[in-house]
Order: structure tokens, then sequence, then C-alpha cells
């Protein structure tokens, strides 16, 4: 008894144990992540914590109904908008209340507040209350006392506000200049822009989309009933605001539309945005639903937004509960929280706001604020902004290396780093670093002044290895080199050189060199097309297997292209590269035009046979060859603003092989140039239906065996 006692007891301390020894980060529910240079959802360290959860009892009060924002002033006050309640409630960053406001004297009698759903707060104390169904911004003192109201404004100009328009203020933001903005319902023109006294300024930042082409046509050709049916092209309506230290207003729309990349804006007071967006995401939340933590598909409801010290600001997705955190330039720093019941989930997330370090979101289903803390994680990349703004790159390096020993793949402290080396003249470490933060603009950067560098201490060496080149070009010239070459190769020289007595012995030798001779006779095709094609098919100055080598030195002309461009236009991951997709990607588009080519040439006068079709195609690919495999390596070698260079090359190869194309389609089949054209385009037709009738072909074949594979199973599982 006492054994089976003690083993409990042993249980019991085992599973406290453990519970004490779970970190406070395993006992969040939701995934931290961020999103690398290839656009992939990648996890991280929690940068927050939920340490404090609180709800209208933790206040003292009744519970908070359908709250609706929260504001932090500029003593660390915190108010709070209970739209349900219609009061505002202010506490200091204990959270300890301070005051309830849910009327005031104004004209002798009390009023009161009707569905509230925004507020600000200036410098001085006064609030501006965003009073919804009462239509009407109301201005309070410090103290609570009624000081004015904004009703519905009034322009001078005819059709500034629509005639469906009535006056529905949800947030309302007052900037240094005194200018009040205001956000209204049913309002598509932009943020309204009055003076302190409530006249009617303008409109600031009106967002805009462009229709849908397809819509638009479909729109004119539709009845009135259709029409009335289909979407309305209205631009799309700003869903909330935050002015940061510097007077600007940093806005957020709910939903992208044709506009997705500007979901995130900053306005300067002319209503021009001003947000950098220089990261390699774009600030709009989540570029994609996230492959693990959530089902949830569709792009985020961006609902909040708030500035934050060092040009930070953070956004609140209200879809899937999340907080997106970016720097002045557009990087993204971090993505925490997510929708649900757990430890620092949320059902319906409405406002986000900031207290120092602290960031606090409300949730009006649930009726809560949840505070979370910043990690050590956190707090090192804030650090290291922090330094890197004011120009101490030092310290900021130290404190990125602090960051990548909590997580090792993140790019943006390897950029960091990078941009620190780059201010220090380190250019190489600065180009490894951008390497490692997939950062192509930084390594152009650093690259271009690396390179001016090394030129400015090996000018003497470039020069002599440029003039030695140019020494030999002009010797080969001058006595013939490449003709006595081809005439060595050549199929005559060969037959020449072989005796009688020793042909067997030399077969595979005389074999290698004709084949070389057909080879070498391709650089003749892409010079002289019209005698090179003819000669390929009457003069049979070409061979299969010389065609055939042709072929696998595209395919692998374009492999190398795609492993090694250089990393300021290599955008594929190596890592994916698949040779067998690489060669299919090249032989099945060469084997079709070839088949198809022969199938309607023959039923349209054609001349050609396979064979000279093969060959025609084959040899008028030589320029990709040519080409590819020195733009491939010249491509190391360039920057940014000399990727035109790169572009010419490629472009040009690719447009000689398909001009080729064209004329040795013409003369292998003796066609003019109008049936020519004419038949590259059946051509091509022709190509599309085979590859639909084949793709058809094996989507049955795969139904099919699903099918019997099924029915296989339910066999098996029934005996």
């Amino acid at each position: 008894m006492k054994f089976k006692n003690g083993i409990t007891t042993a249980l019991i301390l085992l599973a406290l144990l453990l519970v004490l020894s779970t970190s406070q980060a395993d006992a969040v529910m939701y995934k931290s992540y961020i999103y690398d240079g290839w656009g992939l959802d990648v996890p991280t360290p929690h940068p927050y914590l939920p340490v404090q959860v609180i709800h209208g009892k933790d206040l003292g009060l009744t519970a908070l109904n359908n709250p609706q924002d929260l504001f932090v002033a500029s003593d660390n006050t915190l108010y709070i908008v209970d739209s349900g309640n219609n009061r505002i409630i202010r506490t200091d960053d204990q959270f300890q209340v301070l005051n309830i406001y849910d009327n005031f004297e104004r004209d002798g009698q009390i009023d009161t507040f009707n569905n509230p759903q925004g507020i600000f707060i200036t410098p001085t104390g006064h609030m501006f209350i965003a009073d919804r169904d009462n239509a009407r911004i109301v201005r309070l003192d410090e103290h609570g006392e009624f000081v004015m109201q904004i009703s519905e404004p009034e322009s001078d100009i005819p059709g500034a506000f629509p005639d469906h328009f009535r006056f529905r203020p949800r947030k309302v933001a007052v900037d240094p200049a005194n200018r009040v903005y205001i956000i209204a319902d049913g309002l598509y023109e932009g943020l309204l822009e009055l003076d302190i006294d409530g006249n009617f300024r303008g409109f600031v930042g009106a967002p805009r989309v462009s229709p849908n082409p397809i819509d638009w046509f479909w729109s004119m050709i539709a009845s009135d009933e259709q029409r009335q049916r289909m979407r309305l092209f209205l631009p799309t309506e700003y869903s909330n605001m935050d002015l940061d230290d510097r007077g600007f207003i940093y806005t957020t729309v709910r939903s992208g539309g044709a506009h997705a990349d500007q979901r995130i804006r900053r306005l300067n007071p002319s209503g021009m945005d001003i947000l950098t967006r220089e990261g390699t995401t774009t600030p709009m939340g989540d570029i994609h639903a996230p492959q693990w933590g959530t089902s949830i598909v569709g792009e985020s409801v961006l609902v909040d937004i708030v500035s934050r010290p060092g040009n930070m600001y953070s956004v609140l997705d209200s879809k899937r509960g999340r907080i997106f955190t970016y720097d002045g330039s557009g990087n993204l720093l971090y993505i925490f929280g997510g929708i649900g019941h757990g430890i620092g989930l949320t059902l319906n997330p409405i406002s986000l706001t900031a207290i120092g370090e602290q960031l606090l979101v409300l949730d009006n289903r649930a009726g809560r604020i949840t505070v979370f803390d910043p990690t050590e994680y956190a707090l090192l990349i804030h650090e290291a902004i922090y330094y890197y703004n004011r120009g101490r790159y030092h310290q900021a390096t130290e404190a990125w290396k602090q960051v990548l020993m909590r997580n090792a793949n993140y790019e943006l402290a390897y950029n960091g780093i990078a941009t620190a080396y780059l201010r220090q003249n380190a250019y190489e470490e600065a180009m490894a670093n951008f390497y490692l933060g997939n950062n192509r603009s930084g390594y152009s950067d650093a690259f271009e002044r690396y390179r001016r560098e090394r030129i400015g201490d090996n000018f003497g060496t470039i020069m002599t290895v440029i003039l030695l080149s140019v020494l030999g070009i002009f010797l080969a010239y001058r006595f013939k080199l490449g003709t006595i070459l081809s005439r060595k190769w050549s199929n005559t020289e060969v037959a020449a050189t072989i005796s009688s007595d020793r042909v067997q012995n030399n077969r595979v030798f005389a074999y290698c060199k004709t084949t070389f001779g057909a080879l070498w006779y391709a650089i003749h095709v892409i010079f002289h097309p019209y005698d090179g094609f003819w000669d390929l098919k009457f003069e049979k100055r070409g061979t299969t297997s010389a065609a055939t080598i042709l072929l696998g030195l595209v395919i692998t002309s374009f492999v190398f292209m795609r492993q090694y461009t250089g990393f300021i236009l290599n955008y594929n991951r190596p890592e994916h590269l698949n040779i067998i997709v690489e060669i299919t990607s090249i032989v099945l588009p060469f084997m079709l035009w070839v088949l198809v080519n022969w199938a309607l040439t023959t039923l349209m006068e054609g001349k050609g046979t396979i064979k000279d079709i093969y060959l025609a195609t084959a040899y008028s690919l030589t320029p990709l060859i040519l080409i590819n495999i020195p733009a491939t390596i010249l491509s190391n070698y360039i920057t940014v603003a000399e990727v035109s260079f790169f572009a010419f090359f490629i472009s040009l190869a690719v447009f000689w092989s398909m001009g080729l194309m064209v004329l040795g389609t013409s003369i292998t089949h003796d066609y003019d140039m109008t049936k020519t054209v004419l038949t590259i385009f059946a051509i091509i037709v022709g190509m599309g239906t085979v590859l639909f009738v084949g793709l058809l072909f094996f989507n049955v074949i795969d139904r099919m065996l699903r099918f019997i594979q099924e029915i296989y199973t339910e066999f098996a599982f029934r005996l």
C-alpha cells in the first residue's frame, strides 16, 4: 500500500514539475512567423506573449459591450470606447479606472453618446469622439466638459457629397496643425478634412480603384437589370487611421481590390501616399494564407494601425487575428496572434494600440483587452533598428547578431548587418550578408562599390589583358586562322587524310571529324541563313548527330543559365532545380514543333522531310547556345543598373533563333513568306491542340486508375 502511495505521489510531483517547467511561449496557442524573400511563411520565435486579459469586471465595471476603439494619450492613459454601453472609460497605464465619460452637459442639459465608434486625444487632453448614431463629432476638454460638436459638414461645391450620404463618423484624428480628419460610413471619396471649427476643407487620399477590364466590358453591353446586379466600381473605403510623431497619417484599407499593394498608406497633408515599400514583401498583411496554423483563406482584413517609435508601425488583421509589424522601409519584422478561444487568441479583434513596448488588442466580440509584452527577440529587433536609425552601426550590428542567435533564418538581420558593413566600406562582408539576406538591390550596391575598388587596384593588369586579347584577335584575323581550321576539319580534308588501308581503324575518328565539321557549319547557318539552310537540305552539310548535339547544348545552356545566373537576376531556388523537368521543358516543345510541322506541311505541299525539319530546327537554336552561356557568366559581374545589357543579349538570342526558324521553315518547304507565316501559326495552334488532347488523355487515364484503386480498396476491406 505504501509502495502504491509512493508511486502516486511521484507521479503527481512529476506532473507538477512538467506543468511548472512549461514556458509561457509554449503555452500560447498561436504561431509566429515571417515571410522570407521567396514569399514563404517561415516559423520564428514569438516576438510577443500575452501577459494579461482585461474584462469589464477587472476594471471594476460592468462587462464591456461591443467595444470599438482604444487610444493611448501622450500621458500613457488609455481610453476605451465601450460602444454598447455608450461610454468612454479612461484608465492609467496599470489599467486602474480614472474616469468614465457617459454624459456631458450641453446648453444646460445632459447629453449622452449613441454608439460612439472612435476617439482621439490631443496633446492638451481634449477628446474628439466619433458619436456615430448621433451623426456628430463631440469635443470635450481634459475635464470632460463640452467644448463643441461637429455635425454633418456642408460644402459650397455642388455634388461634393453623394446624394445618399448620411454623416456617420467612425474614426477621427487631429493633426498638429489642427486639421480634423474623419472616416465616415459610406463615404468613398477619402478622408474628410475639416478645420478645427468643423468647416469642410475637402477630401484627402481618395483610395480609388480601377475596374476590372472584363467587368467594364460586360457592364457596357449588359442590360440595366444586369448592371444593377453587378458590383459597383466604387473606391475602397478606409477602415482606420493613426497619426505618427511627424503628423503624417497612417491608414488602412479593409480590402485590397485592384490596389492590394496599397492597403497600408502613409498620407502627407496633401493626401499623397508616401509609404516606403522597399521590403522583400509589400506591407499588406498576409501575402497568402499561411501553410499552417489556420484554415482561413483569403487576404487579410486590416482594421487598425498604430504608429510606433523608430518609424515602425503595426497593423491588425481581424480575419486571422494577426498583428504585423513593419519598419520605416516597409520590411516585415514579425507576425503573431491568431483567432480562437485559447491563450493569446481573439474572436473578433477590432482595435490595436501601444503603451510603450506593450501592444493592446481589443476584442469586441469577447468584450476584452489582451495585453502583449515583447520578448527578448522583439526587443533586440527594436534595439537594432533604434541604433541603425541613429547611425550607430556597430551597435546595430551587434544587436542583429544577437537576433540571429535566436533565429538563424531571419533575413532582415543579415540585411541589417550588411548595411552596417556597407557604411563601413567593408564591401565583401556586405555582399556576403546581403546574399544571405536575399537582398538583391543591396547586393548590387555593395558589388558596384567592390568592383570599382578592385578595378582601381588592378587597373594595369586589366589593361594588359585587354591589349593582349585584342592583339591575339588581330593576329588570328590577319593570318586567317579560322579559315585554316575550318578547312582542316572539313569533310573533304577528312576524306583525304584517311587512306584506304586504314579506313577500318579510323572510322570512329572520321565520324568525329565529320560531326565536328557539321557542328562548325552551324556558325555559317546563323550568319548566312539562306545559303546555310539550302545547303543543309540539298548539300547534306548537316548531320542528325550534329543536330542532336546542338539540341543537347541548348538544354545545357538553359540548365546552366537557370543554375548559374548571377544572384541579382536569379530568382530560382537551386534546391528546386529538377533536371528531368528542365530537359522535358526543352525537348517536348522541340519535338512537338518537329512532328506537328511535318504533319501539317505534308498536307500543305511542303518539300521537307521530318529529318530536314529536325535539322533546320536544331540549327536554328544555335544563337541560344552562343549567347546564353556567355550572358549567364556576364550576369555575375553586373549591377541592377546594368541588367538591361543582360536582357538585351537574352532577347537577341531568342529573336535571332525565332527568325532563323521562320527562314528555315520557308527554305525547307519551299514556301513564300506569307505561306510560311500562316504555316507557323497553324503549327502553333496544332501544338496547343496536341497538348490539350494529351493532357485530357492522361487525365482520363488517371481517373480510371483511381477508380480501379478505389474498387480494389473497397474489395480489400470487405473481404
